[in-house]
Order: C-alpha cells, then sequence, then structure tokens
C-alpha cells in the first residue's frame, strides 16, 4: 500500500508542476521615446515667398543653425500651422531676434535681418 501512495503522490506532484503556469517575466523598463523632428519653418531666399525654398525641422523649442548653403540668404518666411518662429542674425539663437507665424508669415523681413539669418526656433503658438 505505502508503495502505491508514493507512486501516486508523485504522479499527482508532477503532474502539477507540468500544469502549472510559468510565471510572467518581469516587465522590462519602457525605453524613453525620443520626440520626432517635424517640419516646422519654411524660409525663402527672395521676399514674397519666392525662389529657393529651405524647411527647417526640428523638436519645438530647439534652436537650430541654418545649414551653410542657406545662412545669411533668407527674406521671406513662415512658421508651420500651429506654430511661432523666430529668426536671428546670430548662430545659436543669440541676439535680437524676429518673430512670425504661420499667416500672413513675413513675406519681407526687415532690414536689419534681410539676408542675414544665421539660426531659427520654433515654439507652439
Amino acid at each position: 500500500m505505502h508503495l502505491t501512495t508514493c507512486t501516486l503522490l508523485t504522479t499527482l506532484l508532477t503532474t502539477l508542476t507540468i500544469a502549472a503556469p510559468a510565471p510572467a517575466p518581469w516587465p522590462a523598463p519602457e525605453a524613453a521615446l525620443e520626440p520626432r523632428a517635424q517640419d516646422l519653418i519654411d524660409l525663402w531666399k527672395n521676399k514674397n515667398f519666392l525662389d529657393l525654398k529651405f524647411t527647417g525641422s526640428a523638436n519645438p523649442g530647439d534652436c537650430k543653425n541654418l545649414p551653410s548653403n542657406f545662412n545669411d540668404i533668407a527674406s521671406s518666411g513662415k512658421a508651420k500651422a500651429g506654430f511661432r518662429c523666430t529668426i536671428w542674425v546670430d548662430s545659436n539663437c543669440r541676439g535680437t531676434g524676429f518673430s512670425f507665424n504661420q499667416n500672413p508669415g513675413s513675406a519681407s523681413f526687415p532690414d536689419w535681418i534681410n539676408d542675414k539669418v544665421s539660426s531659427w526656433k520654433c515654439v507652439r503658438d
């Protein structure tokens, strides 16, 4: 009888061990997602939104320097919908800035910054 009880207990424990669900894995911490840069500003070489166009992409609030092929040539600009952009004569968004939004934008930058823009930054309007 003792042998039958031992066999029965061994069989029962083996069945329970096999049938028991595996423990849930410990959740891995979520990786912080980087905000995706978005198109925020359009600048044109000539006034009235004409000629060569530069579209700047960044995260809202980030200062960006213009690429060398567009540095010191912008004469008009518009922010993308829902944003207000500021442009600066100096790199790294330093010095006096000039701001505009999407509508109407700025069809002609003031003389003091026309063809002198070196950096820009856009924020939610």
